[in-house]
Parts: C-alpha cells; sequence; structure tokens
C-alpha cells in the first residue's frame, strides 16, 4: 500500500491535468488521456480492496465510503470520457478521488461502525454508495448548468461556445442521471428495510428520514420535469438541496461518529 499510494495520486493528479490541457486546446494524445485515468482507477480499486482486506471487511468509517464513492465518480467519468462536459467534470473528480485515497491511507483500518458478517446490510451498503455516487455526478452537472445559466445571462456566451457544452446537452444528461440516481437510491431504501431490523433504530432513524427527505426532493424534481415539462433553476437548486440532504444522511452521522465522539 505504502508504493501503491503515491502512485495512484500521482496518476490521479497526471489524469486531471491531461484534462485540463485538453480544455486550454492543448495536443493530447487520446491514447494517454485514456490510459492514465484508467491506471488511477485501477490502482484506486486495487488499494480500497488491499484497505478493506486488511480490516478483513469488519469495519466501515468515512475515509472508506468516500474513497468509494469517489472511485464510482471516477469510473463514470472515465466511461463518458469527453461527452457531455466531460472535459471539465472529470478533473475536479480526479483530484477529489486522488484525496480521498490519501484520508483513506492515513486513517486505521479498524475504525468506524462494525459492519460483522450481514450480507444484506454489506448489499444495502454498496447500492447506497452506488446511488450516492450516481446522484453526486448528477449534482455536478447541476453545478455546471447554474455556471452555464450564469454565464449566459452576463452575456458571456463566447466562454460556453469555446470551452463548454451545449447547456440543452448538460440538462439533458443531467436528469438522465437524476432519474438513474433517484431510482437506486429507492432500491438501496428499500434493501435496508428488507434487511435491517429497524431502519429507524437509534443511530439509524436520522439517517433514513433525511434518506427519505431527499428522495422525496428528487422525485418532485423529476415529476415537474417529466409530467409539468417544467426545467430551469428551481428544479436544479431543489436537486442540490437533495443532494445536500443525502450528503448529512451519509456522512453527517459518520463524521459525528467517527470523528468528532472519537476525539
Amino acid at each position: 500500500m505504502a508504493i501503491l499510494l503515491p502512485i495512484t495520486v500521482f496518476l490521479y493528479g497526471l489524469s486531471a491535468i491531461l484534462l485540463w490541457r485538453q480544455l486550454s486546446r492543448a495536443a493530447i494524445s487520446s491514447w494517454v488521456s485514456t490510459t492514465v485515468p484508467l491506471l488511477a482507477i485501477v490502482s484506486h480499486g486495487v488499494l480500497l480492496w488491499q484497505y478493506l482486506v486488511d480490516d478483513h471487511f469488519d469495519h466501515l468509517n468515512i475515509t472508506t465510503s468516500l474513497s468509494t464513492v469517489a472511485l464510482f465518480l471516477a469510473l463514470l467519468a472515465f466511461i463518458r470520457g469527453r461527452q457531455v462536459g466531460g472535459l471539465l467534470l472529470s478533473p475536479i473528480i480526479y483530484v477529489f478521488a486522488a484525496v480521498s485515497v490519501i484520508l483513506m491511507s492515513i486513517s486505521p483500518a479498524n475504525w468506524g461502525a462494525q459492519v460483522g458478517e450481514s450480507q444484506g446490510l454489506v448489499i444495502h451498503i454498496v447500492l447506497s454508495l452506488i446511488a450516492y455516487a450516481v446522484l453526486m455526478l448528477a449534482t455536478l452537472y447541476a453545478l455546471q448548468l447554474l455556471y452555464l445559466n450564469y454565464l449566459l445571462k452576463h452575456h458571456r456566451s463566447h466562454v460556453v461556445i469555446n470551452y463548454l457544452p451545449p447547456l440543452m446537452t448538460v440538462e439533458r444528461y443531467f436528469f438522465r442521471l437524476l432519474s438513474a440516481g433517484t431510482l437506486l437510491l429507492l432500491v438501496s431504501i428499500l434493501s435496508g428495510f428488507v434487511f435491517l431490523e429497524d431502519m429507524f433504530a437509534q443511530g439509524q432513524g436520522h439517517k433514513t428520514v433525511l434518506s427519505l427527505a431527499a428522495f422525496v426532493v428528487y422525485t418532485v424534481v423529476l415529476f415537474f420535469h417529466a409530467v409539468k415539462r417544467a426545467r430551469g433553476k428551481a428544479l436544479v437548486i431543489a436537486s442540490v438541496v437533495a443532494s445536500t440532504l443525502l450528503s448529512l444522511a451519509y456522512f453527517g452521522s459518520r463524521f459525528v461518529k467517527d470523528i468528532l465522539l472519537s476525539m
């Protein structure tokens, strides 16, 4: 792990630099810009796996959760490649992934909540993290939409033309991600009610309530978009609010338990 960590951070950093250079229209070999991020993701996956193996998959803490989400985000960004504004979002995701592996590596493996041997709990956790990753990617597109609207409102459309994708293209992919992520969130919530004894038990209640609240807001946004044909800034901001609620549900409690209460 001591060797793999600097390699992973270096590859993610190099991936971000290569994509930022492409934003400035620098000539970068497509083979290089594809291979380097792929190697970074593979290295990240091996590092995360080794970290979990060393602990025998017994604990879940905020750093492993963040690193898992970052890995899913990096993989999604890599799959999308250069499409729909990927050149703008991918560098941010790769930097976040690099930071996440550093935080994970400096944290003790046996730190955090004990997972135990429940396969149902593991399924619920994996589904939750995948849903969160997809919805966070949708949130990044939402922020990009707000930025594009800001540029257009202030008559700086030349910036949009030269560097960023069309507004409608970003908006269309944002709602696709939001739909997929909301469906995954629903499945993860249902899996919690199926596999866990009490989703409203002490230590779980606030997470369940916030997750359900986020799901309701996401659903309302999708309803107004699909049925009422609504679109625009209000729906985008609402989705960001829902993502904030979901982040508090997933990581707020972990931060309090793993960090504040352990100090």
